[in-house]
């Protein structure tokens, strides 16, 4: 027992003088950096009804796009504490060398379901309602040339909606006005949610114009606010508090030929 317990003993001490080292690493270390180029490839495909000119259906698709990332990866923690480094979460350390990592990144398909109906002889309504499949993104890991884990994080994404609806008022034949209003679904669920992707449920709220000068030529200007949801993250004892608004202006100049 004495024996077995002497052993155990120093293994503990061992364990306790890696973590005080890790424990004394700088604030501003480098944890983990990984970049490079890459291509993706996809396709979209969509199909229109008219039901008449005052009626049309619409109904597209975009495919998934896998994307082989291949580049340099870069970590300021030290390689000799890799192994109680990957039991804690934490990337694996190259001691601020440079080595190869790689990445697969799986972005979702979509579909999106559209309609347009002008109701009078001045106003018009149209909506959609938009589904991806987020569900097939549930983790973000990268791996060495020899297989080793360089850092991989947990997401667990779920599939998420975008419903929107929108006006437009034909006010002449130079021109006409547009409002929409837009809900967002976040694909992140709450439990999952982290510092490094706060994501939350967000409304749009536009407005735009449209300036006619003859049949072919017109200019659009338009302006949207996002609010997201306010949310709280907890990552071990710590809580986290986020919020995000912002305003996007556009325009842009039409020609017919």
């Amino acid at each position: 027992m004495q024996a077995i317990w002497g052993r155990l003993s120093q293994a503990l001490a061992r364990c306790r003088r890696r973590w005080r080292a890790v424990a004394k690493i700088p604030a501003d270390t480098q944890i983990a950096h990984l970049n490079g180029n890459a291509w993706g490839f996809g396709w979209n495909a969509g199909i229109l009804y008219e039901l008449d000119k005052n009626n049309r259906y619409g109904l597209t698709y975009r495919s998934e796009v896998k994307i082989d990332f291949d580049g340099n990866y870069r970590s300021s923690l030290p390689a000799a504490y890799n192994q109680i480094l990957g039991n804690f979460g934490l990337p694996a350390g190259s001691s601020g060398q440079t080595t190869n990592g790689s990445l697969t990144l799986n972005l979702p398909e979509m579909w999106e379901l559209s309609g347009y109906n002008r109701v009078a002889p001045q106003w018009a309504v149209h909506y959609s309602l938009t589904y991806t499949s987020w569900s097939q993104f549930q983790e973000l890991k990268a791996t060495g040339s020899n297989g080793q884990t360089l850092f991989y994080k947990e997401e667990g994404f779920k599939d998420a909606y975008r419903l929107a609806l929108g006006t437009t008022y034909y006010y002449d034949d130079n021109w006409t006005f547009r409002t929409g209003i837009a809900f967002d679904d976040s694909p992140v669920p709450a439990n999952n949610r982290s510092i490094s992707i706060p994501d939350q449920d967000r409304l749009w709220l536009s407005a735009g114009t449209t300036y006619a000068f003859n049949k072919d030529a017109s200019v659009d200007v338009g302006v949207s606010y996002m609010h997201g949801q306010h949310v709280e993250i907890k990552e071990g004892p710590y809580t986290f508090r986020s919020e995000g608004t912002a305003w996007l202006y556009g325009a842009n100049f039409n020609y017919r030929f």
